[in-house]
């Protein structure tokens, strides 16, 4: 199993994670839905023939992978069957090909589904056969452990802390980001930096020291091309969440260009496209930029870079699709007020966009949900007490004769649109 980059079969979630919509957008499967293939594959997990219980596992896969019209159905019926204790039986197979495939159907079953997440690394086998899996000198085997951590912890709050305490589990993702070859180090990086989003167990890894001992290294590393960008920029993210700053590296990209290529990923991710080969999705990048937000060393680099811009355009395109929906909702609302803050950067705001994005947001006709309904209208009420001149009609030198003073409310209510929806006058 190999990183998202390489390979159309394998995909990582770095939400730092590379991102995937699923094939059939529905989330819930017709009563008495069950695939009988399926339940033919678990059984065929515990067969003694490794290659009977070979094909089993990568059938699976296959039925998990979002590429399959049931993927999500499939991931169900997989944990509500018994699946996922078995595979994580099979990591400690004798055979390589059982472990490589029992590896990677876990990964698959736990994308985008927190119930599977958290069977797995509840499981007695699975963190264990993982960090022995970590500590192999097999590369392939090395980068299939990382990318189940990595998925578990973009998915799941509560696996990230499961995972941090277990023994040895961060100290083997840390070799492997120091002294692991290229495929494994970029994963490892990637599988950190799911992890350091969990707020409850940034204590825990600040104590493990991961910033000093593994990110800062991985930055100071020289390389070169798109797999080594994406490392670079992902452990730079993991230090923002970790810290609220960005190290400034001594080799090849400096502290300023991490910030903008932060800036830069949000308006590639909104988009749908990919930056360095990645995906990324919209929340893995708030929320080191939000940390970064709060610290006002880094906020005029980011307003210089276009971040009032690219959260406008968060709130304007934002819908609720999954669990993750409202909270990259609330992480653009409290970027935008914690910016708002600073005196020096206020009319920024009224040529971004943002006032009208706020409004939209706080009209929960999108179904934003009652918090972030509230925080955006916190945002819009500081944003309407900001003195900004609309039109001349209204200065008391054109007097209350003023023929601006004939339009109604209905042109009024355009032209304030207008005003600040970002259009500029020439």
């Amino acid at each position: 199993m190999i990183p998202l980059e390489d390979t159309n079969m394998m995909e990582v979630f770095d939400i730092d994670s590379e991102t995937r919509m699923a094939v059939d957008g529905s989330t819930e499967p017709p009563e008495g839905y069950r695939d009988p293939d399926i339940s033919i594959a678990i059984r065929e997990l515990k067969s003694p023939n490794h290659r009977n219980a070979s094909i089993a596992a990568e059938f699976l896969f296959e039925r998990s992978h979002t590429e399959h019209e049931r993927s999500s159905w499939n991931k169900d019926q997989i944990r509500n069957e018994g699946g996922i204790p078995i595979l994580c039986h099979l990591l400690k197979s004798p055979s390589w090909h059982v472990r490589y495939h029992a590896c990677s159907a876990l990964s698959e079953l736990a994308f985008r589904n927190e119930k599977n997440c958290k069977a797995i690394v509840e499981n007695s086998w699975a963190l264990q056969s993982l960090v022995e899996m970590l500590s192999t000198t097999y590369t392939t085997m090395q980068e299939d452990a990382a990318l189940v951590i990595n998925n578990c912890a973009a998915f799941c709050e509560e696996a990230c802390l499961v995972m941090i305490r277990h023994p040895g589990l961060v100290q083997a993702l840390k070799a492997l980001v120091t002294d692991g070859l290229f495929g494994a180090k970029n994963v490892s990086v990637g599988a950190i930096n799911c992890l350091t989003r969990c707020d409850s167990a940034k204590k825990l890894l600040n104590d493990l020291k991961i910033v000093e001992e593994a990110l800062i290294p991985a930055i100071q590393e020289a390389g070169y091309g798109e797999k080594y960008n994406a490392r670079v920029c992902r452990a730079s993210m993991a230090i923002a969440n970790l810290t609220g700053s960005c190290y400034e590296p001594l080799t090849t990209i400096s502290h300023y260009h991490t910030v903008a290529a932060m800036v830069e990923i949000l308006g590639y991710s909104l988009e749908g496209k990919s930056w360095a080969g990645i995906n990324f999705a919209p929340y893995s990048v708030l929320y080191p930029l939000r940390s970064l937000a709060y610290n006002p060393k880094h906020q005029s680099e980011l307003i210089q870079c276009g971040l009032i811009e690219r959260i406008a355009e968060t709130m304007n395109s934002w819908r609720l699709e999954d669990h993750r929906s409202r909270q990259v909702l609330l992480l653009a609302i409290d970027i935008a007020n914690v910016l708002f803050e600073a005196p020096e950067y206020q009319e920024v705001f009224f040529s971004s966009g943002i006032f009208s994005a706020t409004k939209l947001t706080a009209s929960g006709r999108r179904d934003e949900g009652a918090e972030c309904i509230a925080l955006a209208e916190n945002l819009l009420a500081k944003l309407s007490k900001f003195p900004v001149a609309v039109w001349m009609g209204l200065h008391h030198r054109l007097g209350t004769n003023s023929q601006f003073q004939l339009l109604d409310e209905y042109v009024l209510g355009i032209i304030l649109e207008y005003s600040f929806t970002g259009y500029k006058c020439n």
